[in-house]
Protein backbone atom coordinates (compact mmCIF):
# COMPACT_ATOMS: atom_id res chain seq x y z
CA UNK A 1 0.00 0.00 0.00
CA UNK A 2 1.62 3.23 -1.15
CA UNK A 3 1.22 6.50 0.73
CA UNK A 4 0.49 9.40 -1.59
CA UNK A 5 1.44 13.05 -1.17
CA UNK A 6 -2.11 14.01 -0.21
CA UNK A 7 -2.08 11.64 2.80
CA UNK A 8 1.30 13.00 3.93
CA UNK A 9 0.04 16.58 3.59
CA UNK A 10 -3.11 15.81 5.61
CA UNK A 11 -1.09 14.05 8.33
CA UNK A 12 1.35 16.96 8.52
CA UNK A 13 -1.49 19.45 8.76
CA UNK A 14 -3.12 17.50 11.61
CA UNK A 15 0.17 17.34 13.54
CA UNK A 16 0.61 21.10 13.10
CA UNK A 17 -2.94 21.79 14.37
CA UNK A 18 -2.35 19.64 17.47
CA UNK A 19 0.96 21.35 18.23
CA UNK A 20 -0.47 24.85 17.82
CA UNK A 21 -3.56 24.13 19.92
CA UNK A 22 -1.42 22.57 22.68
CA UNK A 23 0.85 25.62 22.87
CA UNK A 24 -1.91 28.20 23.01
CA UNK A 25 -3.97 26.32 25.59
CA UNK A 26 -1.15 26.30 28.13
CA UNK A 27 -0.80 30.03 28.74
CA UNK A 28 -3.37 32.03 30.62
CA UNK A 29 -3.44 35.42 32.30
CA UNK A 30 -6.18 35.99 34.86
CA UNK A 31 -7.05 38.73 37.32
CA UNK A 32 -7.97 37.74 40.86
CA UNK A 33 -10.56 39.56 42.94
CA UNK A 34 -9.37 41.96 45.63
CA UNK A 35 -8.46 40.61 49.06
CA UNK A 36 -5.87 37.85 49.41
CA UNK A 37 -5.21 37.54 45.71
CA UNK A 38 -2.33 35.07 46.11
CA UNK A 39 -4.26 32.35 47.96
CA UNK A 40 -4.57 30.08 44.89
CA UNK A 41 -1.08 30.72 43.50
CA UNK A 42 1.66 28.11 43.42
CA UNK A 43 4.26 30.88 43.17
CA UNK A 44 3.70 34.42 44.43
CA UNK A 45 5.61 37.52 43.39
CA UNK A 46 6.40 39.70 46.41
CA UNK A 47 9.40 41.73 47.51
CA UNK A 48 10.91 41.52 44.01
CA UNK A 49 11.17 37.72 44.37
CA UNK A 50 9.41 34.54 43.27
CA UNK A 51 8.15 32.64 46.33
CA UNK A 52 8.99 29.80 46.51
CA UNK A 53 12.14 30.30 44.47
CA UNK A 54 12.13 26.63 43.35
CA UNK A 55 9.00 24.52 42.92
CA UNK A 56 8.86 20.79 42.12
CA UNK A 57 5.76 19.44 40.33
CA UNK A 58 4.70 16.28 38.51
CA UNK A 59 4.64 16.07 34.72
CA UNK A 60 1.33 17.44 33.45
CA UNK A 61 0.89 19.85 36.36
CA UNK A 62 -0.16 23.45 35.90
CA UNK A 63 1.71 26.14 37.82
CA UNK A 64 0.14 29.50 38.66
CA UNK A 65 2.25 32.62 39.28
CA UNK A 66 0.41 35.51 40.98
CA UNK A 67 1.72 39.07 41.18
CA UNK A 68 1.10 40.42 44.67
CA UNK A 69 2.86 43.74 44.07
CA UNK A 70 1.92 47.09 42.56
CA UNK A 71 4.95 46.81 40.25
CA UNK A 72 4.52 44.90 36.97
CA UNK A 73 6.49 41.65 36.57
CA UNK A 74 6.88 38.94 33.92
CA UNK A 75 7.62 35.22 33.99
CA UNK A 76 9.98 34.29 31.13
CA UNK A 77 12.12 31.20 30.41
CA UNK A 78 15.88 31.68 30.59
CA UNK A 79 16.19 29.50 27.48
CA UNK A 80 13.56 29.00 24.82
CA UNK A 81 9.91 30.02 24.94
CA UNK A 82 8.43 27.42 27.30
CA UNK A 83 7.36 30.07 29.83
CA UNK A 84 6.43 33.52 28.51
CA UNK A 85 3.93 35.77 30.29
CA UNK A 86 2.82 39.27 29.48
CA UNK A 87 3.58 41.95 32.08
CA UNK A 88 1.43 41.09 35.10
CA UNK A 89 -0.18 43.88 37.10
CA UNK A 90 -1.14 43.46 40.75
CA UNK A 91 -3.55 40.52 41.26
CA UNK A 92 -2.92 39.18 37.75
CA UNK A 93 -1.88 35.55 37.37
CA UNK A 94 -0.11 33.53 34.70
CA UNK A 95 -0.61 29.77 34.34
CA UNK A 96 1.46 27.23 32.43
CA UNK A 97 1.12 23.45 32.09
CA UNK A 98 4.39 21.47 32.08
CA UNK A 99 4.07 18.36 29.92
CA UNK A 100 7.75 17.45 29.74
CA UNK A 101 10.06 16.54 32.63
CA UNK A 102 13.05 18.80 33.24
CA UNK A 103 14.22 21.93 35.02
CA UNK A 104 12.77 25.20 33.77
CA UNK A 105 14.73 28.25 34.92
CA UNK A 106 12.94 31.57 34.54
CA UNK A 107 13.23 35.25 35.42
CA UNK A 108 11.36 38.55 35.28
CA UNK A 109 12.32 40.32 32.05
CA UNK A 110 11.65 43.71 33.67
CA UNK A 111 13.77 42.89 36.77
CA UNK A 112 16.39 40.32 35.61
CA UNK A 113 17.72 39.78 39.15
CA UNK A 114 14.41 38.02 39.95
CA UNK A 115 15.00 34.33 39.21
CA UNK A 116 13.23 31.05 39.88
CA UNK A 117 12.95 27.44 38.73
CA UNK A 118 10.26 24.83 38.21
CA UNK A 119 11.46 21.23 38.40
CA UNK A 120 9.13 18.83 36.57
CA UNK A 121 9.60 15.20 37.59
Amino acid sequence: MAIDKKQILIAGFLVLVVLISGCTAQKQVQTAPSGDSTANADITIRGFAFNPNTLTVATGASVVWMNGESIKHTVVSDAGIEINSDALSKRQAYSHTFNTAGTYNYHCSIHPSMKGAVIVA
